[in-house]
C-alpha cells in the first residue's frame, strides 16, 4: 500500500526532528532547513531534477553534492536518504512537518492577524508577544492579513484560538443586544 504524502511528510519530519534533538543540533538543524525551504521555494525546479525518475542516481547525486555542501552533516545526510528513498519530491511537505513538531517542542505557535488596515512589523511583533505572555507561550509569529470590511480592531487566529475584537463583531453584538431589548 502505498503512502500519502501527509503520512509521508510525518513520517520523514518526525524522524528528522528526533534525530536533531538526539544530536543535540536542532536549533541549527532547524535553521538550516528554513534556509533550504526558501531556497527550493524559489528555484523549484531543483525539487524537479532531484525528483525526475528519468535521471539516474550518479546525476541526482552530483547535482546534490553541489546544494549540500554548505550544510551540516545531519542536514547532508538527511538529503542523501530522501535521494535513496526517491522522497525528494516531498521535500517542502517534511519541512513543513518537522517545523510543526520543532514550533511544538519550542513552545512557538503561528498565526493570522486580520485588520483593517495593515500592520507594521513592529505591531505584529508586539501583538504576538502580548498573545505569546496570555497563553504561557515562548513566542507568535503571526501573518497580517487586510480586510477592510472588519472596519478596525484586530481578528486574531492563533491554533484553534480566535480572539475577535473587530469593529464589525462589536457592532453586531450590540445589534443583538438592542433587538433582544425589544
Amino acid at each position: 500500500m502505498a503512502l500519502s504524502r501527509e503520512e509521508i511528510a510525518a513520517r520523514y519530519g518526525a524522524a528528522m526532528f528526533g534525530y536533531a534533538q538526539d544530536m543535540k543540533v536542532l536549533d541549527s538543524v532547524h535553521e538550516e532547513l528554513a534556509e533550504l525551504k526558501k531556497a527550493v521555494e524559489a528555484n523549484p525546479a531543483i525539487i524537479g531534477v532531484l525528483s525526475d525518475p528519468i535521471l539516474n542516481k550518479g546525476e541526482k547525486k552530483k547535482t546534490l553534492s553541489v546544494i549540500e555542501e554548505s550544510f551540516s552533516d545531519e542536514v547532508q545526510g538527511f538529503l542523501n536518504l530522501l535521494l535513496e528513498y526517491d522522497r525528494f519530491a516531498y521535500l517542502i511537505p517534511i519541512i513543513d512537518r518537522f517545523n510543526d513538531f520543532y514550533d511544538q517542542e519550542k513552545s512557538i505557535a503561528s498565526g493570522t492577524a486580520t485588520t483593517a488596515v495593515k500592520l507594521d512589523d513592529d505591531q505584529l511583533k508586539r501583538l504576538g508577544d502580548s498573545f505569546a505572555k496570555k497563553y504561557h507561550l515562548n513566542a507568535v509569529r503571526l501573518e497580517n492579513q487586510v480586510d477592510p470590511s472588519i472596519l478596525g480592531g484586530v481578528i486574531l487566529q492563533v491554533k484553534d484560538r480566535v480572539i475577535d475584537g473587530s469593529v464589525k463583531n462589536k457592532l453586531k453584538k450590540i445589534r443583538a443586544q438592542l433587538i433582544d431589548e425589544n
